[in-house]
């Protein structure tokens, strides 16, 4: 298994949602087809082709549970 599905099992898991760090999260949703499209020093706007569209700090190594909830809700 690729460190790229690890990490998307992870999050679509639910079970570890306090451990994912910002980069598995960015990782994931570029794997996705997120892309960066802009924001301001401490965080960061992922938008889709299909205009979903998420915020994420980047200024914790560690995700909040509630972006990992949010993250996960886009990808269903």
């Amino acid at each position: 298994m690729s460190k790229s599905e690890k990490a998307l099992e992870k999050i679509l898991n639910g079970q570890s949602d306090r451990n994912i760090t910002f980069k598995e999260a960015v990782f994931v949703l570029q794997r996705e087809g997120f892309f960066l499209d802009g924001g301001k020093r401490s965080h960061q706007v992922f938008r889709h082709r299909d205009s979903r569209k998420i915020v994420l700090p980047c200024h914790a190594n560690q995700l909040k549970p509630i972006y990992i909830r949010q993250i996960r809700e886009l990808l269903k």
